[in-house]
């Protein structure tokens, strides 16, 4: 068990909540002095083997994986900046000293010496056997077989990526829009929706402000009645956090980059070697066939969303000029209303939220 975990046992949960960021900082240093210690004790065995090589590194990486992501899951769900901060800064450390890690050539090479011994493989049964195929596949993607300067910057552009897919999620999680309307605009909204809502004053009026994070904007989707806030909300959302495009758009080069370096044509065929798909062409045909059979369906699903936007904007005497994107979730909504009898606020009362988290998490709890 790892230094922490006895923590968070004591407490009856994986999940602990209340770590500080004094505790966060502290668990990813013991995460990672831990892992140095068995990555050098595993480069300095004189006779690699399945059990003095393969298991140890299985073994502390599952024994590290639950304080590992408990850290690291705490920027997303924390309401303390600090915690959500230091969850960050441990996670992108824990990131680099990865990076670090995986391209030590002496625990490739012990690593190595295990898969390329014929006697130590033919005794190994298929999972065993197949662990070694994977830990070793992964460590080579990190440029064991390319020269000294190709791994170098190999490593330079996996640790880039890093930082930027760091950045990127921090962006998301902080960086929020919102917007704020006035009551007659959210008609359609239901009371509970109102209830505790901040509010702003707009030409002296009350103006009730609505963010972007997935239970407001779902709620202005598919129950606002005005196509103008739907609109609204629809355009807020998708123009939030303008500062990832330029990450974006670095990452996609770099994923390019660092494919290329390995030997593949491009980050699809090197990520997909070990789905099973195996390669893009794959993946193109499979999304192609899938197409082509759910088209009849959609088109069908499309034209009764359709008729109902169409009648709602005779009825306002205005004139259709098409579906867009603001529309689906709302007139998707009016369909299983009228014609499966499906209203999301009557079914909702049977199911009240404190009993709902409860009975979920007794399912998970028992299942796992």
């Amino acid at each position: 068990m790892s230094a922490s975990a006895s923590s968070s046992a004591a407490k009856g949960t994986v999940l602990n909540f209340n770590l500080s960021s004094a505790d966060i900082e502290r668990i990813a240093e013991a995460l990672i002095a831990q892992d140095k210690k068995l990555q050098d004790s595993v480069a300095a065995e004189a006779n690699p083997t399945f059990a003095n090589v393969i298991v140890p590194i299985a073994t502390l990486h599952n024994e590290q994986l639950a304080d590992g992501c408990v850290i690291a899951f705490l920027q997303n769900v924390s309401t303390n900046k600090d915690v959500r901060d230091a969850s960050s800064a441990a996670n992108e450390k824990l990131k680099a000293y990865e990076i670090e890690c995986k391209m030590r050539v002496d625990v490739y090479r012990a690593v190595r010496a295990v898969s390329d011994n014929p006697d130590e493989m033919a005794s190994l049964g298929p999972e065993d056997h197949r662990l070694v195929e994977k830990i070793e596949q992964e460590l080579r993607h990190y440029g064991h077989a390319l020269s000294k300067e190709k791994r170098e910057h190999l490593g330079k552009v996996k640790t880039r990526l890093s930082e930027l897919a760091i950045k990127f999620k921090r962006n998301i999680n902080e960086g929020d829009n919102r917007a704020v309307f006035m009551r007659e605009e959210l008609e359609g909204l239901p009371s509970d929706f109102f209830e505790g809502r901040a509010t702003e004053p707009v030409n002296g009026q009350e103006g009730f402000v609505v963010t972007t994070k997935n239970p407001d904007f779902f709620a202005v989707m598919g129950k606002a009645k005005r196509e103008e806030t739907r609109k609204s909300m629809y355009l807020v959302r998708s123009q939030r956090c303008p500062e990832n495009i330029p990450i974006l758009q670095e990452a996609v080069g770099l994923r390019l980059e660092a494919a290329q370096l390995l030997g593949y044509k491009t980050h699809a065929e090197f990520a997909l070697e070990n789905k099973m798909a195996k390669e893009p062409a794959a993946v193109l045909e499979f999304i192609a066939n899938l197409r082509s059979r759910v088209n009849v369906l959609a088109e069908k699903e499309l034209n009764e969303v359709v008729a109902l936007k169409k009648a709602d904007m005779e009825a306002a005497g205005k004139v259709y000029t098409d579906f867009y994107g603001w529309d689906s979730r709302y007139y998707s909504n009016l369909v299983k209303k009228q014609k499966h009898n499906v209203d999301s606020e009557v079914v909702k009362q049977y199911f009240p939220i404190k009993e709902v988290t409860r009975g979920m998490l007794e399912i998970y709890q028992n299942m796992l």
